[in-house]
């Protein structure tokens, strides 16, 4: 028996593809970056820190291609990494997923893995996928690749061959590990990541763009990315507004977000239209 796929709470994030396209940083394909490479969390890092806050894309592909940041034994491998790490990240300084990412990662290292994985989570089907098999296990549950396999096969029936299938089930286990939410290296295992403010904030952040509001943006499958304890979301994010960098309030059963110091006035107003 294989598993079945595990559907999203909501349609939001595909609808946004339909209506925005990648206007914030989101990416709508038949495959993403994790069909030949994990979610590459050392490169990632490493253009975060050697590179300017402010590099634009041409400069990040500068960077990475011309310069080699990356420590790449040779110019063709250099590109391949950075269209890799685009296929992942969008290295879009004007989109707001990314922008927002390189920003709190800056103002907390240890919360990268986190914040990684939900971008790759918003730009990637196969990861967005498997994301369905991950949450229904109990922590300590054994997870093996073939059943990763089996899972991606019902979740994309007749679209990958049984090398691809490998391939995808290994880098989304992997990338899956690198965030936290696996452990081990030959036998993986359900684990939790560790909670981090911030993480959290981007968690709901990007829900946010992709149209949930109010308590079910709350109980959404961003919390679930970024921490284990849904009941705790509203403090991360308190403590998040605290610092300037979003606006939270929750009273009576009433939930307001305003993530605007976060957003360029257009983009604003692309927010609004999607509400």
């Amino acid at each position: 028996m294989t598993d079945s796929p595990y559907p999203l709470p909501s349609a939001h994030i595909e609808a946004l593809f339909t209506r925005q396209k990648n206007v914030f940083g989101f990416h709508h394909g038949v495959s993403g970056g994790l069909l030949s490479r994990t979610m590459m969390l050392a490169e990632l890092s490493l253009v975060l820190g050697q590179t300017k806050p402010d590099a634009s894309r041409a400069e990040i592909s500068s960077a990475i291609v011309e310069h080699n940041i990356l420590g790449k034994p040779t110019s063709s491998s250099r590109i391949k990494s950075y269209k890799h790490l685009v296929e992942l990240y969008g290295l879009n300084p004007e989109k707001a997923l990314f922008r927002t990412l390189r920003r709190f990662a800056v103002l907390d290292p240890t919360a990268l893995p986190t914040i990684a994985i939900v971008c790759v989570f918003c730009r990637d089907p196969q990861l967005r996928a498997t994301f369905g098999l991950i949450r229904s296990l109990s922590l300590g549950d054994h997870l093996p690749r073939h059943r990763v396999e089996a899972f991606l096969a019902a979740a994309f029936p007749d679209r990958f061959s049984a090398a691809s299938l490998k391939s995808i089930a290994q880098n989304t286990s992997a990338s899956w590990t690198s965030a936290g939410h696996l452990a081990g290296r030959a036998k993986k295992h359900r684990a939790h990541p560790v909670v981090r403010s911030l993480a959290v904030a981007y968690a709901m952040f990007a829900g946010y763009l992709a149209g949930l509001r109010g308590p079910r943006l709350l109980q959404s499958e961003f919390g679930e990315l970024a921490t284990a304890q849904p009941a705790l979301i509203p403090s991360h994010l308190s403590i998040a507004s605290a610092r300037g960098l979003l606006g939270f309030k929750q009273a009576g059963g009433v939930v307001e977000f305003d993530f605007t110091p976060l957003l360029t006035p257009a983009e604003i107003a692309l927010v609004d239209v999607t509400d």
